[in-house]
């Protein structure tokens, strides 16, 4: 970068720096440092700027837990369905063997500090006895009416010394006045129950379903602000989880990015729930076009099994040690935190084989950072830095401990030399956050090995925390780090190196009772697109491209021989930047004329956002025809991508 006027800029930054607090940068200031970007800002001065945000007090001490829990249990557990109508009778819920207490010590025996239940969905259906509602467990069987799920976690998790966090969803199809301006009073008394009668929340989740349309713009008149600041009144520490304090990632398959800044640009007073995966997400270039530059750091959610919410039909679908630890690596490791869903069954009990897959999870993360080898190494520095340069400063696992360089140096090396020759094949490094924000953009770590240096990770920002799961061991006593770029300045807060050892990767194991493609063929009405070959060949990596046509109907049809099918499989192609079938009816026939009453009909719920494998179960027996007419699509332009359609017996 060139050198640029640091005394004008100086006097700039404070102006806007003073106006979101009074302390001095290199204090823990607990409410962190947000700044106005000055209309007409030049490159450098938002660059600059930029520097400058700070996080607060409590997104620190959530970035620093890596990972929180997750719980989805509701009405849907006992429908099946990811997102329910807000129709469903509240007399079918009734989990006899509810243990909320089991729920929170498993995610507390595999290292996690704090949980997430979402007291309601977008069904609407309560987990506590509301005052607002009759869509509540207060009218279910279960335990007479007189139960309340969201007090049995907040006692559990004061047992445990667990973080409670609760989720309430903004979108309501139950409630009628959905949609409307009245709807804000309902949501702010469900609020003010939830924060004033559990105790202390850690963490408050607003979701985005069902509030924007599909072009990412907000559909609905939600007052987002005087719904922050009721909460922040009724509980002044609280983290809130969606388009303020924490943003989402952009997927639910527990994946991250590589370049993740902390530091991003907002209109208004709040981000925004569109464009989470977009590559310009924390640069200047996005930062330019917006108001303000605030710390916004990221997390990303996966289910441990298919969906969110259990369904019998997913019990084979959990996901196996090692896709947990790539999405570790994947999030925690770039600069994000990890949130993991255990799904309780219509007993209310978590499911055995999830359970036990977490647990190792956990206990895998906690024997990897039993040994820290850079312990007591000796840090040498090279090049660029400046001031006090104290070797123990980088490995005491302190990140806020840290080396430095100038302003405008924004390249440096050092050299790592541990006390003996050592195997690792994780490394982590770590800037100093707190009271120099997220600088590096880029860095390469090399170690000594056959007697010269040889890059063995090259990679982008840093931030928080940047975990590098290497393909495979090395053992050296010397590591070096080039810092090869960054804006305005240097600050290096940690280095550590641990030892993973592999495990087994064990696909999920998929439904095999599908109808051999010589039983069946397939053709299409009102669909335009590649020849069919691809979605029957059972192959999740090939897909098949096409585009809905104006004409009446938009439809497969598939013949078979007279024969008993018991459902479709949908596999949509695995991204969210894809067209989808979202909303689908399904007929049957001996003729392939006359279709009679649907045998099925539904909505593929949160496809979007989690693109897995779908089952629609229905009865027919000895017919020949099976038409899956598709009712509406995620995108907006006609185009869908679908990896398989499969009938199975």
């Amino acid at each position: 970068m060139k050198t640029i006027d640091y005394i004008s800029l100086f006097i700039i930054s404070s102006i806007f720096i003073l106006s979101a607090c009074t302390t001095s940068t290199k204090e823990n200031n607990s409410n962190g440092i947000s700044i106005d970007i000055p209309s007409n800002a030049s490159v450098d001065e938002v660059t600059y700027l930029a520097t400058k945000v700070r996080p607060s007090t409590q997104q620190i001490d959530y970035q620093q837990r890596e990972m929180l829990g997750f719980i989805h249990f509701g009405i849907n557990t006992f429908t099946g369905k990811e997102w329910g109508t807000g129709k469903e009778d509240p007399k079918i819920f009734n989990p006899t063997k509810l243990d909320a207490d089991s729920w929170v010590k498993t995610f507390k025996d595999a290292g996690i500090t704090g949980v997430i239940l979402v007291a309601k969905h977008h069904d609407g259906f309560c987990l506590w006895p509301s005052k607002y509602t009759e869509h509540s467990i207060a009218n279910s069987p279960w335990k007479n009416g007189q139960g309340d799920i969201v007090k049995d976690v907040a006692e559990a998790c004061r047992k445990y010394d667990m973080k409670l966090c609760l989720y309430l969803s903004p979108w309501d199809m139950h409630e009628k006045t959905y949609g409307t301006n009245e709807y804000n009073e309902y949501y702010i008394h469900q609020m003010e129950e939830l924060l004033t009668n559990y105790g202390p929340v850690y963490l408050f989740w607003f979701d985005g379903a069902g509030t924007v349309d599909k072009e990412g713009i907000q559909n609905v008149p939600l007052d987002w602000d005087r719904f922050f600041s009721r909460a922040k009144e009724l509980q002044p520490n609280i983290l809130l989880s969606g388009i303020k304090d924490i943003r989402w990632i952009g997927n639910e398959a527990g994946k991250g990015h590589e370049t993740e800044w902390c530091v991003q640009g907002i209109n208004g007073t709040h981000g925004e729930f569109r464009n989470q995966s977009s590559p310009l997400l924390g640069t200047i270039e996005y930062m330019m076009k917006k108001e303000k530059l605030v710390w916004y750091p990221s997390r990303g959610g996966l289910p441990i099994r298919k969906g969110w919410f259990y369904n019998p039909q997913d019990d084979h679908t959990t996901k196996s040690l090692q896709y947990l630890i790539n999405s570790y690596f994947s999030t925690v490791g770039q600069n994000a935190n990890l949130l993991l869903n255990l799904s309780p069954d219509t007993l209310g009990r978590i499911p055995q084989k999830d359970a036990q897959r977490l647990l190792e999870f956990g206990n895998a993360i906690k024997e990897m950072k039993k040994n820290d080898y850079a312990k007591e190494a000796k840090v040498t520095p090279i090049s660029g830095w400046s001031g006090s340069t104290k070797s123990n400063l980088i490995v005491d696992n302190d990140p806020f401990t840290s080396w430095h360089t100038e302003d405008n140096v924004c390249k440096a090396e050092a050299i790592i030399s541990l006390k003996k020759a050592s195997t690792i094949n994780v490394i982590k490094v770590q800037e100093n956050i707190r009271d120099y924000g997220q600088r590096v953009k880029s860095f390469a770590i090399d170690a000594w090995l056959d007697n010269q240096w040889k890059e063995i990770k090259k990679s982008t920002t840093i931030g928080f925390r940047k975990i590098i799961h290497l393909d495979r061991p090395i053992t050296t006593d010397k590591f070096r780090i080039r810092f090869l770029d960054a804006r305005i300045s240097i600050s290096w807060g940690n280095f550590s190196l641990y030892f993973l050892p592999e495990f087994e990767n064990q696909d999920f194991i998929c439904n095999s009772n599908y109808l051999s493609q010589s039983m069946w063929k397939i053709s299409s009405n009102g669909i335009n697109g590649d020849k069919f070959g691809s979605l029957k060949d059972n192959n999740p990596q090939t897909y098949w491209n096409g585009k809905l046509t104006n004409c009446h109907e938009n439809a497969f049809i598939f013949e078979t021989q007279a024969q008993e099918v018991k459902g479709l499989v949908y596999r949509p192609a695995d991204s969210k930047d894809c067209g989808h079938i979202e909303y689908y009816t399904i007929y049957i026939s001996n003729d392939g004329v006359k279709w009679g009453d649907p045998v099925a009909k539904g909505r593929f719920g949160n496809i979007q956002n989690n693109p897995v494998e779908q089952t629609v179960i229905f009865k027919s027996k000895n017919a020949r025809f099976i038409k899956f007419v598709i009712n509406g699509i995620t995108s907006t332009d006609g185009r869908i991508k679908i990896s398989d359609l499969m009938l199975y017996k």
